[in-house]
């Protein structure tokens, strides 16, 4: 028994908080609940697994005979239950007194519900950055998985991380466990015995421990895995098989950790995953981190360095401001908990902690930047922790670089509302409503993308796979492509800044536009009563095309941040009459376009987000958002033409590419000539309104359950698909 080889199978499970409630069911039914049976099934096979806070509580509020199973499996010692961040951050992007917070908030939640207290926990993304061992080890965490990759960045070769290893930081240590990426790519892709050939080619080297680490959706509701996993009997075969295997014994990481000693101390250096790496750089800087890695061989491909996941804050401006916001919040809360414990402070800690989930920060094949509804329930969580704070608060406006970026913003914030104006095209990139919990402005602009190529090559070769023949498919979703329609590369356009508010762009005759959205602007801010002003011009150089053309714009707060409003003015310093077609454009934030109670009324006329429009000598628009609770009243002097349409997105998940609604753009175009020493005028005025959302309740410890109490022992051994 002593020398066979040890083999930890780790399952992770995680819904992020904002998703809809019929994924969690859906995925509950292919994945999760098939496999804690299946578990059940085999009290010979050991195993980990983990559950972020949110799933957890779904779990337990939907289906309390998954949670009794799990109970039994932690009972009869078949299982253990990893703690992590409980909304699932990548701690590296979170103040350490949050990530410490949320690991202890998720081991107490496991205690609560199964009496069983963790000692592991699980690395989002396995996100591992230097100083992480100490932070692990304040919120009680003794170990941690992370992939085989980490290690052979840190020098070590493949045949020697057939062990565990420690690691420190400060004098603080923690065991940290090589995930096989090998395995993640087997199992379960690939037939079980090539699983098993594996696993023995790794004991012949002499390996004493092996752990597969990996997503528990791969086992159901990955494509084409519901059929091959469940139905054509991989799972059950797996088992069998490494149950029946007389040189494996599965263990538990615990076990693991109890009963064998670590081979040596390492200092991994910062990374994750091997496709992680590439999400987070821009398409080009990707191109030659692959062609880096594939001109070397298996062994020193790893030692090209990778990339921080702190990238996708390079990468994606949306990001890095929400990001931003989020330890403003932080930071204010941190301040108040300090002589305030009352519920509504543990209120906002929970609202905040939920804002910090890792999956609205980033994108790949998983990763959630793209998905409105995710976007909206980190700035709804936000917000609903700073309406709390607000309520002390004494409107104010301040210079301030806070996102990090070189450049002072402007950042207003009252009882009611907060508006952001960035100098870059000197237009409001966030206008939050305080009552609604909405960002107004909660946009994303459409980028180029590494897996752009690999779409357009496929579609080129007619090699994506749509509708019955992408779900067949048993191949990775990193091995094939799919699409949910064809034709998708026709639709990808892209932007060249932020999509924002009072955005502008002018155009001569038939010229091609000049678009000042990337231009940096020179802010200027005025002192008048009751009401912020804002002084804003666009650089000499992008008026270049048009001699004697000026353009300032004066950015008006009002109303508790209520009220937000530009007035152009624009004029002629040359010697020539100017004609201009001058566009203020401005995107609005809507979960949907399918929504019917989302409408837009421009003067007389109607449509919904869905629906392009355009209407002539217009000067009222109204955006009604049923979904998202507030209104807009957009007054214009003088009437122009306006335009609505949605504007979308291509990006690749799970499921594969497909086209995601991002927000509503909103374009009013005057016709002007300008006098030589004369200026025109134009205006746009914006109130908003949102209605009252309630916080959320403050999340109660759940008391310990009996493992007797969830559900019949004999039903509870019945796989439920």
């Amino acid at each position: 028994m002593a020398d066979r080889l040890r083999l930890a199978l780790v399952f992770h499970q995680h819904q992020p908080a904002g998703n809809f409630p019929s994924v969690f069911q859906d995925v509950t039914e292919r994945a999760y609940a098939p496999l804690v049976a299946s578990l059940y099934r085999h009290p010979e096979v050991k195993a980990s697994l983990h559950f972020s806070g949110p799933l957890l509580d779904w779990l337990e509020a939907n289906r309390p005979d998954v949670i009794g199973d799990l109970a039994d499996l932690v009972r009869r010692g078949q299982i253990e239950l990893l703690s992590g961040g409980y909304y699932e951050p990548v701690l590296v992007g979170i103040p350490r007194r949050d990530g410490v917070g949320q690991i202890r908030a998720l081991s107490d939640r496991v205690h609560a519900i199964f009496g069983q207290r963790p000692l592991g926990a699980w690395l989002t993304e396995r996100v591992w950055e230097p100083h992480l061992p100490s932070l692990l080890a304040e919120a009680g965490v003794a170990y941690t998985v992370l992939d085989d990759e980490h290690f052979l960045q840190a020098g070590l070769r493949p045949q020697e991380l057939g062990e565990s290893f420690v690691t420190e930081d400060q004098g603080l240590p923690v065991i940290v466990f090589p995930g096989s990426v090998k395995l993640r790519y087997l199992i379960p892709f690939r037939d079980v015995r090539e699983t098993m050939k594996e696993l023995r080619a790794r004991a012949d080297e002499g390996a004493r421990l092996v752990v597969y680490a990996d997503d528990g959706e791969k086992f159901g509701a990955w494509p084409g895995t519901y059929q091959r996993v469940h139905k054509d009997g991989w799972l059950e075969q797996f088992f069998s098989a490494i149950a029946q295997a007389d040189f494996i014994q599965t263990t538990t990481l615990e076990d693991a950790w109890i009963f064998q000693k670590p081979a040596r101390r390492v200092y991994i250096p910062a990374g994750s995953y091997p496709e992680m790496a590439e999400w987070a750089l821009e398409p080009n800087a990707a191109k030659r981190y692959a062609q880096a890695r594939n001109k070397l061989d298996a062994e020193l491909s790893p030692l090209v360095a990778a990339p921080l996941w702190r990238n996708f804050f390079a990468k994606y401006p949306e990001s890095n401001g929400l990001q931003k916001r989020m330890l403003i919040v932080s930071e204010e809360l941190a301040r108040r908990s300090i002589l305030d414990a009352s519920a509504e402070v543990r209120q906002a800690q929970q609202n905040l902690w939920r804002a910090q989930g890792n999956d609205v920060y980033w994108h790949g094949v998983f990763g959630g930047i793209y998905f409105p509804h995710l976007r909206a329930d980190a700035y709804a969580s936000l917000l609903k922790a700073e309406r709390i704070l607000s309520e002390r608060r004494t409107a104010a406006g301040e210079q301030r670089d806070y996102d990090v970026d070189g450049y002072d913003e402007y950042i207003f914030r009252g009882n009611a509302g907060a508006v952001f104006v960035h100098v870059q095209g000197g237009a409001v990139v966030e206008w939050d409503i305080y009552a609604s919990a909405t960002n107004l402005v909660d946009t994303l602009a459409r980028r180029p993308e590494a897996e752009h190529e690999a779409l357009r090559r496929a579609e080129k070769s007619g090699k994506v796979l749509v509708g019955k023949a992408a779900e067949k498919e048993t191949k990775s979703i990193h091995e094939a492509v799919r699409a949910r329609e064809r034709g998708l590369s026709k639709l990808l356009e892209y932007d060249v800044a932020r999509r924002a508010f009072f955005q502008d762009s002018f155009r001569v005759g038939k010229a091609e536009p000049v678009v000042l959205h990337a231009y940096y602007y020179q802010l200027t801010p005025q002192r008048e009563a009751r009401t912020v002003s804002l002084i804003l011009e666009p650089p000499a150089r992008s008026l270049a095309s048009v001699p004697g053309l000026g353009i300032r714009k004066d950015i008006r707060i009002a109303d508790e941040g209520l009220a937000a409003g530009v007035r152009y003015r624009l004029r002629n310093d040359g010697e020539e009459a100017i004609a201009i077609q001058f566009t203020s454009t401005s995107n609005v934030g809507l979960l949907s376009e399918q929504n019917a109670a989302d409408v837009i009324t421009i003067g007389t006329k109607k449509t919904t987000a869905g629906k392009p429009l355009d209407a002539r000598h217009v000067s009222e628009i109204a955006v009604h958002s049923e979904s998202r609770h507030f209104d807009i009243a957009i007054a214009i002097d003088p009437p122009c033409d306006v335009t609505t349409r949605p504007i979308y997105s291509i990006t690749n998940s799970e499921q594969g590419f497909e086209r995601v609604y991002q927000q509503l753009e909103i374009a009013s175009t005057w016709n002007v000539t300008i006098e030589p020493d004369a200026h025109v005028d134009l205006e746009v005025r914006a109130t908003a309104v949102g209605q009252m959302v309630e916080p959320d309740a403050v999340r109660p410890t759940a008391r310990r359950r009996k493992a007797t109490a969830a559900t019949n022992p004999e039903t509870a051994r019945v796989p439920r698909r």
